[in-house]
C-alpha cells in the first residue's frame, strides 16, 4: 500500500509540476510555452502535503510509523543550464517532524547526490550501471516526450469558461517587485479525473518510465506485495475512480515579458480507505517561482573524493532505514 501511494504522490507532483473569454485562455497558453522554453535560470518551490488515516485495527507501533506521512512539506532550489547540462537541486523535506536535506547535482553526464544524514555523496550513475545488467545509458526516469504530450493534454482539456484573468498585480519575486497579471483556473472532480485517465494513458506507454519504476519495483523484490508495472498503473486507476476531489484550483501568475514567475496548485481529496493504513484525506499545496530567467548561472560543483563519496554497497551499513530503501539498488 505504501508504495502505491508513493507512486501516487509522484504521479500527482509530475502532473502538477508540467505544468474567462477566448483572450484570456489565448495569452495563458502563450505565457505556458515561453516558460516551457527558459533554458538556464533558477526555479524554488514549497510544498506541503497533509493526510488523516483509516487506523482500525492497527497498532500503536504501526501508526507511529505512519505518522511520519501524516504532515509532509518540504522547499527546493534549482539552478540550471540546459544548453550546459548542468543542473543543482537543493532539497528539504520533513516528514512527520523529521527533517533532512536532499541535494542532487548533474553535470553533464554525471549524476551525484548529497544523502541525508551522512552528509556524504553517492554517484547516481554508477548506481544506475549497478541496476540494469548492461552498461546502456539510462533513459530520464519520465521521457520529454511524454512530458510534452502530458503538457499539451492539460493545455487541451481547458475551455474558456475554466480560466478567469484577474486584475494585475505587483507579485514580490525573487527579481524584485515584478508586475503580473493573474490567471485562475477551478476545475471539477469531472474535469480532473479526466485529464488524470489520459495523463495515466500517456505515462503508461512511456518506456523509459516502465524500465525505470520496473527497476525501482524489483528492488523490493523481497516484500509480499510486489507488483509489476501494469498492475501499478492498474491500481493507480482503480483507487483514482474512487478518489472525490473536493477541490482544486491553479493560479498562474504572468510578468510582462509573458513568463509564469510564480504558480499555486491547491488540491482537496476524499478517498475511500477500507483498509487500515490507507489515506482517507488529501490536502497538497504547491508553490512555485522561476526567477533569474535566461541569465547566465555560475554553477558550482563539488570535489568528490574517497573520503566524502559512498559506495552503494556501503549504504546498509550508514543509513538510517527510514532512508534505506530509497537509495538502496538490491
Amino acid at each position: 500500500m505504501k508504495r502505491i501511494f508513493a507512486m501516487l504522490v509522484l504521479l500527482v507532483t509530475v502532473l502538477a509540476v508540467t505544468g474567462c473569454g477566448a483572450n484570456s485562455l489565448a495569452d495563458y497558453k502563450k505565457a505556458l510555452d515561453k516558460t516551457d522554453q527558459i533554458t538556464k535560470g533558477q526555479s524554488s518551490g514549497e510544498f506541503a502535503v497533509t493526510m488523516d488515516f483509516n487506523t482500525d485495527g492497527m497498532t500503536q507501533a504501526e501508526i507511529n510509523e505512519l505518522n511520519y506521512y501524516k504532515d509532509m512539506s518540504g522547499n527546493f532550489k534549482k539552478t540550471f543550464d540546459s544548453s550546459e547540462n548542468q543542473r543543482v537541486c537543493r532539497n528539504y523535506i520533513n516528514m512527520g517532524g523529521l527533517g533532512f536535506d536532499i541535494d542532487i547535482f548533474k553535470n553533464g553526464e554525471e549524476m551525484f547526490i548529497k544523502l541525508p544524514i551522512i552528509g556524504k555523496y553517492m554517484k547516481l550513475d554508477e548506481m544506475i550501471k549497478e541496476i540494469k545488467e548492461t552498461p546502456e545509458e539510462k533513459p530520464n526516469f519520465v521521457s520529454d516526450d511524454t512530458l510534452e504530450a502530458i503538457g499539451e493534454a492539460w493545455v487541451g482539456m481547458l475551455k474558456e469558461e475554466d480560466i478567469f484573468k484577474g486584475k494585475d498585480i505587483v507579485l514580490t519575486t525573487p527579481d524584485g517587485e515584478v508586475k503580473t497579471t493573474v490567471y485562475t483556473i477551478t476545475l471539477n472532480d469531472v474535469q480532473i479525473k479526466a485529464f488524470a485517465e489520459k495523463a495515466i494513458s500517456i505515462l503508461s506507454e512511456d518506456e523509459a518510465l516502465r524500465s525505470n519504476i520496473e527497476d525501482l519495483l524489483a528492488k523490493n523484490a523481497d516484500q509480499t506485495e510486489l507488483l509489476d508495472f501494469d498492475e501499478l498503473v492498474d491500481k493507480i486507476k482503480e483507487y483514482m475512480e474512487k478518489d472525490s476531489i473536493d477541490n482544486f484550483q491553479y493560479t498562474a501568475y504572468v510578468d510582462i515579458d509573458g513568463y509564469i514567475v510564480n504558480e499555486v496548485i491547491e488540491v482537496e481529496i476524499t478517498k475511500v480507505a477500507k483498509k487500515a493504513g490507507e489515506p482517507k484525506e488529501i490536502s497538497f499545496l504547491l508553490e512555485l517561482k522561476n526567477f533569474d530567467i535566461n541569465k547566465d548561472q555560475k554553477i558550482e560543483f563539488p570535489v568528490l573524493t574517497e573520503e566524502n563519496t559512498l559506495k552503494t554497497d556501503e549504504l546498509g551499513q550508514t543509513m538510517p532505514s527510514l532512508f534505506k530503501n530509497m537509495f538502496q539498488t538490491q
